[in-house]
């Protein structure tokens, strides 16, 4: 039978990359760089650490005011009447609006209803309460089984509670199974989480005439600036979005979003600034979320532990609907397989990209069942998933990370299942593998050199925190044979040259090509400029160590000033784009964790994880250890704290807020070690998304192996892994 693709998550089926297409040699990457690859502090740290920094929250335009949502309290409900009168008249309110009709239908807890803007933010806040919306409570459904039952109220009154997947299906399911020795079957799962930015989601909006300028919390100016050009019926040419600084994204903000459309549309009617920011609640209600993962799975291996066959039936749920995608089977290649899925909507706020979006959910359900298998017959989980790894390629190097981790973990050390230690506090270690693609496209930028040897990089990409502005600034200076000091890097305006969003780690591919290609055309034109002076021709003149001199000859030159003291009053002024060759896409990682249990209280602490990752060429080694770091972090919060609560009877969340809403503090932080695989004949490719996705699966293996009990659902919260235990002392956990 042949496979059929859904496109439902990427990375189900890992290949060997395209082949790399050579660049010109004139823009490859140095074979001996001065700054690639070590460790440059981020260039704006003294900036973000002095408050100088210019986040969208910190934006106060002359004679701003303040915009608030009132939102509905239900899951679900049909709007009988908006009575905006008694906000109208309320003091210091400039505007009001509805942004939904009588006869609309509410679909979640926190859908936008309407809003208002006032002089100042209490004023604001207590209008919106003014505004009186009369509901007409509709049935809910609040969880994946409610929305699945014979008898279930539909979330919306002309829509299903499913959509089924295409099917996938490859091989012969059947023979694959009579070839097992030994077949799982059980079922798995992961919960819905949110976003969590550190700064929330908003915007300011100013007007000047039919010209709209808006500093907005995106990961996206172009992409932002084309939405609201769309949605307000205007030229993009209209629109400017600035983001000069950001506090996070994880892929929550792409778009201007209903605040920034309302917040247009309210300085519109006021003839005044707007700054509408969401606040914490909002924030978890309406700004996204990582969906859940079910899969019942039945899956067969061979005596020698050969996997043979998997069966799945997978669903889950996004929200209102929205769909819940992610790979499965991830990552291994069972030679006979099937999949059927089917999307749940939920009464609840839809899902929106996270950070390596199913890939975490995709890894967990088929890691957690690798250890069974591999225990079913008793070979070591490395060696088990080095004997079913795919093939090694540049990006597949999972063979190769497993038994170098291996290594440099002490895995030699680890028991087999089940703690035999006496005590309550069982140890274990687990492993997990990933893969992600990436790559690049799209970017322009634009590259200035003055006469008094100012340079100024100029490029309409964003910083969401990963350190995109060190990325450029670096990449730059590399080029010209300058200190990042000598640099100065400007990002985040729709003013500068195109760049596609900041999602998919694409950012670090789309740019560095980009600037490299730039700074080398105005290299080239410097050259032709003092290359005269120096009695030579142009290709015969290079840029290092802060000088222009003679190929060869570095006592025939001069520093950089004295060299662009020669471009008189006309600076160079150079564009360029993103090219072929210099990036790539692909990459593999594998995890290791070590974690303690107490198995009285249920409480799992961590040890200790290995991250064994490539990314190309290595830009920063800091920022790229950095995006490591904030992978597994967030991938912590994903596997022993962070979890989504609706009430089953109202449908409401009972933890939208920072107390019950439960991260990760510093104590729980453990000691992380990073492997990066620096391999530059692959250009740049990026970095931030894959370290999160094995890191949940790792940790789970580890309690597996600490205490005995296959815990096949997150998070890891203590009830569950005491029940996990009792289950396995009733002999049902195998």
């Amino acid at each position: 039978m042949s496979e059929q693709n859904t496109g439902r998550g990427r990375g189900a089926a890992p290949q060997p990359p395209p082949p790399i297409p050579t660049p010109d040699p004139k823009y490859a990457w140095p074979a001996k760089p001065a700054l690639l690859g070590t460790a440059v502090k981020r260039i704006d740290g003294p900036d973000k650490v002095t408050g100088r920094a210019r986040y969208t929250y910190d934006i106060n335009r002359p004679g701003m005011i303040y915009g608030r949502m009132v939102r509905s309290p239900y899951p679900h409900a049909k709007i009988v009447s908006i009575d905006l009168a008694a906000a109208e008249k309320a003091p210091g309110v400039r505007a009001v609006l509805a942004w939904k009709e009588p006869g609309a239908e509410v679909v979640y807890q926190g859908d936008p209803v309407a809003a208002v803007a006032a002089d100042t933010e209490e004023r604001a806040r207590d209008a919106a309460q003014m505004v009186r919306v009369r509901y007409e409570p509709l049935p809910h459904v609040s969880t994946e089984a409610q929305a699945l039952a014979a008898d279930a109220p539909k979330w919306h009154s002309t829509q299903e509670n499913t959509r089924a997947g295409v099917r996938q299906e490859t091989g012969d399911l059947e023979a694959g199974f009579k070839e097992a020795a030994h077949v799982v079957e059980a079922t798995y799962s992961t919960h819905v989480i949110t976003h969590v930015c550190l700064e929330t989601h908003g915007a300011v909006c100013e007007w000047d005439g039919d010209q709209l300028t808006a500093w907005v919390t995106t990961q996206g100016v172009h992409q932002c600036a084309q939405q609201f050009a769309q949605s307000l019926g205007i030229p993009q040419s209209n629109v400017r979005v600035i983001t000069q600084y950001m506090g996070g994204g994880f892929g929550s903000k792409f778009a201007p979003d209903v605040q920034g459309l309302i917040c247009a549309r309210l300085a519109k009617l006021a003839n005044a600034p707007v700054k509408l920011m969401l606040d914490r609640k909002e924030e978890h209600l309406d700004t996204g979320n990582r969906p859940s993962a079910f899969a019942q799975i039945r899956a067969g291996v061979t005596n020698d532990g050969k996997l043979t066959a998997f069966d799945g039936r997978s669903w889950g749920t996004g929200g209102a609907g929205a769909n819940a995608n992610f790979p499965l089977p991830y990552l291994y290649q069972f030679p006979n397989r099937r999949r059927v899925h089917t999307d749940v909507y939920i009464n609840a706020g839809q899902q929106r990209a996270m950070r390596a979006p199913g890939h975490p959910q995709g890894c967990f359900l088929t890691e957690i069942l690798m250890d069974e298998l591999a225990d079913r017959v008793k070979i070591d989980p490395v060696e088990f998933r080095i004997k079913n790894a795919p093939p090694k390629a540049p990006n597949q190097m999972w063979v190769e990370y497993f038994q170098q981790g291996a290594r440099q973990f002490g895995w030699e050390k680890r028991h087999p299942t089940g703690d035999p230690a006496p005590g309550p506090i069982k140890a274990g270690m687990g492993v997990s593998a990933h893969l992600w693609g990436g790559g690049g496209r799209g970017t322009q930028a634009h590259v200035d050199i003055s006469s008094d040897g100012a340079v100024v990089v100029r490029c309409g990409t964003q910083d969401l925190g990963t350190g995109t502005r060190t990325l450029v600034t670096i990449v730059a200076a590399e080029t010209l044979g300058l200190p990042t000091s000598a640099v100065k890097a400007e990002i985040g305006d729709t003013n500068y040259p195109f760049s596609p969003g900041s999602g998919g780690s694409t950012t670090a591919a789309s740019v560095s090509p980009a600037i490299r290609i730039t700074s080398i055309k105005a290299l080239d034109a410097l050259f032709a400029r003092v290359a005269p002076v120096l009695g030579t021709a142009p290709e015969n003149v290079v840029a290092e160590g802060g000088r222009i001199h003679v190929k060869g000859d570095p006592t025939k030159g001069l520093a950089w000033k004295d060299a662009c003291k020669h471009l008189g009053t006309e600076p160079i002024s150079v564009d360029g784009q993103w090219g072929e060759g210099l990036s790539s896409s692909g990459t593999s990682g594998v995890q290791f964790a070590e974690v303690t249990v107490d198995i009285e209280t249920g409480v799992v602490r961590i040890k200790r994880i290995l991250a064994m990752q490539d990314c190309g060429l290595i830009v920063d080694k800091l920022t790229a250890e950095s995006q490591v770091y904030g992978g597994i972090i967030a991938a912590i919060n994903f596997a022993l704290f962070e979890d989504r609560l609706l009430d089953r009877v109202t449908g409401q969340m009972v933890n939208p807020n920072m107390e019950w809403y439960l991260l990760a503090g510093m104590s729980d932080i453990p000691t992380i070690d990073i492997v990066l695989n620096n391999m530059p004949e692959r250009g740049v490719i990026g970095i931030g998304e894959p370290p999160t996705v094995s890191t949940a699966s790792a940790i789970a293996n580890a309690v597996r192996n600490a205490t005995g009990a296959t815990i096949r659902s997150l998070p890891l919260h203590p009830h569950k892994v005491l029940a996990a235990l009792e289950q396995q002392k009733a002999g049902g956990t195998q």
